[in-house]
């Protein structure tokens, strides 16, 4: 290979395996002489190299890979040679630390990930022959290290935050056992579309989410409803692009004149070549919906879902990523329903008031528990569960705040309508 390091980085960053995409040196001097990275952007790197320092940090893959190849090494560090320089590049991935390089005149590339204990040594004979031992490890073992990414990445596409196509497929599931939308339709079918943003603060990042949340539904006469959902979502977090889909079938059946169960599968992917991240997911999950107390004037309800989540594996060429994430997931709420004494438009509407708590439990995740609070003006919720509210309104219009574990914040402000 003309230039070992470059060529590794086209269909790593198309699975996600950034961080051997970063792996864009020849060098190592020891560990203690070389400084951790000081950047705080998403991908940062110290590199030294005979006795010379350098940082470079960027917001996308391409950005620091583009910054760390061989001609901008050469141009960055003097007498600097590929086959025979001593140096060792320290990499801040998304949080996650990693450090690869060689001995002056050594053909032996060393590649250490402190947090998951790895400490390898690849020799080959010659540094490209150590380069491709390397991605033959990486190819084998590569899983381990994208699962750490999530537990340590404050805003990774796939899990670990409350913007996450994981995260979201929860909120999805739930809202199909509580939102008073799907509720008051009349028999047959209707179709509903909105629009929906957040922006969350991530530890020191700043991630928007724009979703156009889309959705079917056909009720029948005796009340049950099927639910076919389509939210598509953009996320761009510190001028990173991240992408992500969502599929979801329920069924909501009314149970009795106070409580109704709605099971749910769903499929979500997600993915993103600015943070080097791929992947997707399907779910199974369970939502009750009870209500506690109604007197014509307000209604207080309980809302409940237990669901796991699992990922697939993903292949692309010679390359296949399993993050074998495997989640259970629950989430909790109470809601306050004041009905609204006007009729705008001569529909009904109410205000409500909510809280809900998401807890994640199995594989480790940058945060493990969020919390939410908020209010909706929307459709009147019906005082019995299998007398539909004709007359209610078909739009609604909310705002929730969001807090939780690993310094999460963020607000979400969203609009819907039935037609």
């Amino acid at each position: 290979m003309n230039n070992a390091w470059a060529q590794h980085r086209s269909p790593l960053q198309l699975c996600g395996c950034l961080f051997l995409a970063m792996a864009a040196a020849s060098g190592a001097v020891r560990a203690q002489t070389c400084p951790a990275p000081a950047n705080n952007q998403l991908f940062n790197a110290s590199l030294c190299v005979e006795g010379q320092v350098a940082t470079v940090g960027a917001n996308r893959l391409q950005d620091i890979i583009d910054a760390i190849d061989n001609e901008q090494l050469s141009n960055t560090f003097s007498g600097y040679n590929r086959d025979l320089s001593g140096g060792q590049f320290r990499i801040d991935i998304r949080g996650l630390p990693v450090t690869l390089g060689y001995e002056t005149n050594s053909t032996q590339l060393a590649f250490a990930v402190p947090s998951l204990g790895i400490n390898q040594t690849f020799s080959g004979g010659t540094r490209d022959a150590s380069n491709d031992l390397f991605e033959d490890y990486i190819k084998q073992n590569g899983d381990a290290i994208l699962r750490e990414l999530l537990r340590v990445s404050p805003v990774d596409p796939l899990a670990g935050n409350p913007a996450s196509v994981q995260s979201q497929m929860v909120v999805g599931d739930y809202e199909a056992g509580v939102d008073a939308m799907y509720d008051t339709a009349a028999p047959g079918s209707a179709f509903s579309a909105g629009v929906r943003f957040g922006s969350f603060g991530l530890d020191r990042f700043t991630q928007n989410v724009y979703t156009l949340p889309l959705s079917y539904t056909y009720t029948f006469s005796n009340r049950d409803v099927l639910m076919v959902r389509l939210p598509l979502t953009y996320v761009e977090v510190e001028g990173a692009a991240a992408y992500r889909g969502m599929l979801g079938l329920s069924y909501k059946k009314v149970l009795s004149s106070r409580w109704a169960l709605t099971p749910s599968l769903g499929y979500g992917i997600a993915g993103s070549g600015d943070l080097g991240s791929l992947g997707h997911i399907l779910s199974a999950s369970l939502t009750s919906d009870l209500q506690l107390y109604n007197n014509g004037k307000l209604s207080l309800s309980m809302g409940n879902l237990l669901g796991y989540y699992l990922t697939l594996p993903v292949r692309i060429g010679d390359y296949s990523v399993d993050y074998n994430l495997k989640n259970t997931i629950t989430r909790n709420g109470l809601l306050l329903s004041i009905p609204l004494q006007q009729r705008p438009w001569g529909r009904e509407l109410s205000i409500d008031f909510f809280v809900t708590g998401t807890w994640f439990f199995g594989d480790a995740l940058y945060t493990n528990n969020y919390q939410e609070i908020g209010f909706s003006i929307g459709p009147r919720r019906a005082a019995d569960k299998r007398k539909p509210n004709l007359s209610s309104h078909p739009f609604g219009i909310g705002v929730k705040y969001t807090r939780g574990e690993g310094d999460v914040s963020g607000f979400e402000v969203n609009f819907g309508y039935r037609f």
